[in-house]
């Protein structure tokens, strides 16, 4: 594997992966509200407050976040999921405070990558906040992120603009 420093594998992921500038306008909401107005993303939503991580989403960014459906983090690993995703049907529920902005930052990247500059076939591989390696593929429009630990998502429905950044959904948590 070839080492590419990080800010020439930022430039390179950003030739490949960003959208050309101005091809498209920004909603006015941030990441986080932009997030936590989508259907079935609030347990997402939830652990990234508890941990302090939605705070961050506000901010300037920008970001990319892949985030995973409910469903998706329901098939989580029941030890993991009570430590991280906690569920929020009493509102009081912490997110472990270490793994927790872990988990929610193996889910972001710094920058603005939308799906209209990676071509059909094309990968790239770039890593998360969290310093995850992340592998991602479109092959013929579909788009797939795999995580070092084997597991592979799928963008179920993505480029969800922001005001700082950019949201896709995917169909599986990046942790086992």
């Amino acid at each position: 594997m070839f080492h590419i420093p990080h800010l020439m594998r930022a430039t390179l992921v950003a030739g490949l992966f960003l959208t050309a500038a101005g091809a498209a306008q920004a909603q006015n909401r941030n990441c986080i509200d932009t997030i936590a107005g989508l259907e079935g993303a609030t347990r997402f939503v939830t652990v990234a407050t508890r941990t302090h991580v939605a705070q961050d989403l506000r901010e300037v960014g920008p970001y990319t976040i892949f985030v995973p459906t409910d469903a998706a983090i329901n098939r989580v690993a029941p030890g993991l999921t009570s430590i991280v995703f906690p569920d929020d049907r009493g509102g009081t529920g912490a997110a472990d405070p270490v793994m927790g902005p872990a988990v929610v930052n193996t889910h972001i990247l710094e920058g603005r990558y939308t799906s209209s500059a990676l071509k059909p076939g094309e990968t790239v591989t770039t890593r998360t906040r969290a310093g995850t390696q992340l592998t991602i593929s479109n092959d013929n429009g579909t788009f797939t992120i795999t995580a070092p630990n084997g597991i592979k998502a799928t963008v179920i429905a993505g480029d969800k603009l922001c005001s700082n950044g950019v949201v896709h959904v995917i169909d599986t948590a990046l942790v086992r």
